[in-house]
Formats: C-alpha cells, structure tokens, sequence
C-alpha cells in the first residue's frame, strides 16, 4: 500500500520504519529538514521537508495516489487539518493520533475513519495493568473497549485441564473469544476448539471485553469449575 504519514519525530519515524519492513511505499512529512535526511539515511523512508497541513507538500508526497493517510503530528488541530485536506483528495483511509478526546467528532467530521486516542490507550492500560495483573495486554481493539490479552493458567486447575466449552459457559468468558493456546512443552500456538483441554500453566490467547478482565483476573485462580 502507499501511505503517506503526516510527522517525522519519533511515533511518525518508528511507523514508517516499521512499514517499510512490512514492505509497504511510504512517504513521511515533516518540517525539520534534518529529521527528512536522517529518516532517509537510516531508515530508506522518503521524507518531503514542508507541512502537512498545506497542499504543496501533500501533493508532493503522492497524497492524491494514497491508500493511507496517517495524522502523528503533535497537535490535533494539525492532525486535524491534514485530515481534512487527505480527505479532499480523496483519501479513503485515514488514521490519526489523537491527544485532547473532545477532537473525536471533529476528527469523524473531517472523515477520519480510525481514531488512536493516546489519553485513553493510556488509561486503559494503566487501569488493566494495575487490576488484572495475571493479564497481558497484546493489542486494544474498538477504542480500548476489547482488548487481546494473554494468561498463564495458575497451578490450581485441575491436573486434567478444562474443555475451553465448559471454561466459555462460566459468565466472565461468556462473551470472550478463544484465539489461541500455547501449552508449556509446545512449539506453536493451537488453534482451539470447544472440546480443546486447557492445561494448569498454559498460555492462552484470547479477545475479551475490557469490562469482563477483572472478573477473568479472579476467576483464574478458582478451583470450582463446572465441567461438562
């Protein structure tokens, strides 16, 4: 895909690095000539020295041929500019970083169709982290509403294990999605099923509301698991 990005400092500079290693064309814009030569040197990413926010260095980047447009400028009122030009050139994805919440509807005004709110990534993990310590967050999903976590099944389980069925009938998982497990002596994450035996001290992979993660935390370590 061809993305243009607009911001070099360091959230633009590491995406764009991290895209061109998954082979995508990228173009970075940004102010700071040197920040433009020394992206280029390190990392072969193409920098446009000029603002984001004005229709020459857009133009310049390719903005009209983009697939992606992404806003990781400092502030949202740039952000938000670069949206709506990225938006007049008819740019069908756009994604932005975004600071201050109350910019939201104005982001979705502008035609904005992915919205990666830094104050409540922050919280969210934050809150997550310090209430659900047997969970780690791999990745937010819906705004920080669903989260992909990992747990380490406690000691305490049944030596047998649990069918995952019996595990998704308890009401915290109930509406939880199994997406993998990783059992101690395995090489490889398993694809499970309902009738797949969770073992004491496996890692398991799954997608699960934010609200139902405290509930998860404390189920982890009872021992009364209905069993089918």
């Amino acid at each position: 895909m061809y993305i243009v990005i607009a911001g070099g400092g360091i959230a633009g500079s590491s995406l764009a690095a991290e895209l061109v290693n998954h082979k995508h064309d990228v173009v970075v814009i940004d102010t700071d000539r040197q920040a433009c030569e020394n992206l280029y040197a390190n990392t072969g990413v193409v920098a446009v020295n000029g603002r984001a926010t004005e229709i020459e260095p857009l133009k310049e980047a390719g903005i009209a041929k983009a697939d992606i447009a992404i806003g990781a400028l400092y502030r949202d009122v740039d952000n938000l500019t670069f949206s709506l030009l990225a938006h007049s050139f008819g740019v069908e994805k756009i994604m932005v970083k975004m600071r201050d919440p109350s910019y939201e509807e104005a982001y979705k005004i502008a035609g904005v169709t992915s919205i990666c709110s830094m104050m409540r990534m922050f919280q969210t993990k934050i809150i997550t982290e310090l209430e659900t310590s047997d969970f780690k967050v791999i990745a937010h999903l819906r705004h920080g509403r669903t989260q992909l976590v990992m747990f380490e099944t406690p000691a305490s389980w049944p030596r047998d294990g649990i069918k995952i069925c019996d595990l998704a009938a308890e009401t915290p998982f109930a509406n939880s999605i199994f997406a993998g497990i990783l059992h101690m002596d395995a090489e490889k994450i398993a694809v499970p099923h309902g009738d797949y035996i969770i073992l004491p001290g496996d890692r398991v992979f799954m997608v699960a509301e934010t609200k139902n993660l405290n509930k998860m935390a404390k189920f982890l370590h009872n021992r009364h698991i209905r069993q089918g």
